[in-house]
């Protein structure tokens, strides 16, 4: 596929197969992340791959619990839900942390780090023909100090976002796009 033919396929997943990914694609999804464009006063990102079935599932149920406790109607609206799947089932879950950055302006800064590795991650997914999401809920989870001890997450880092990622059965459809969408000014 083309960069632009990525771009139109891609879509967040939220169905998994229990289907194990391979090695070499997870590998090169995480090198995608760490090659993302960024700016360097704003710390390091870091990853933590997590395919542990276990430890997928108690990250599950530990951010359904921070979630219930958070005192955010959302959040606790989400969580009460016995259907609720923080991570969707998928057989693999990146984790994207940040060092913990004192400046507001800076951390803003890290913070779109992760997302420019998480975008890197989802199509590079989608060209690997798995689907992907990004999510930030199942990060709650690691204010648990033992799964966030259990997981790796470097202990002076800041879980920020995930990416899922898995095959599925969901199917892909080429979305259509204006030619002239309203939202786009350009200044000449």
């Amino acid at each position: 596929m083309t960069t632009f033919e990525v771009i139109r396929a891609r879509k967040s997943i939220r169905s998994f197969l229990d289907k194990e990914v391979e090695k070499e694609k997870i590998k090169k999804i995480v090198e995608a992340g760490n090659m993302a464009a960024g700016t360097p006063m704003a710390g390091k990102v870091h990853f933590n791959v997590i395919t542990n079935k276990e430890l997928l599932k108690k990250i599950n149920e530990g951010a359904k619990t921070v979630m219930q406790n958070s005192g955010v109607e959302m959040l606790m609206k989400f969580a009460s839900n016995p259907n609720f799947n923080p991570t969707y089932g998928a057989p693999v879950a990146v984790v994207i942390s940040i060092d913990p950055i004192e400046d507001k302006n800076t951390r803003d800064w890290s913070i779109e780090n992760v997302g420019c590795a998480g975008e890197n991650m989802l199509l590079a997914a989608t060209d690997l023909d798995l689907g992907s999401c990004y999510v930030v809920s199942p990060t709650t989870a690691f204010a648990i100090p033992e799964l966030k001890n259990e997981a790796k997450i470097p202990e002076n880092t800041i879980p920020t976002a995930m990416v899922i990622l898995g095959y599925t059965n969901e199917k892909i459809i080429h979305t259509d796009y204006d030619e002239n969408p309203q939202n786009i000014i350009y200044v000449d």
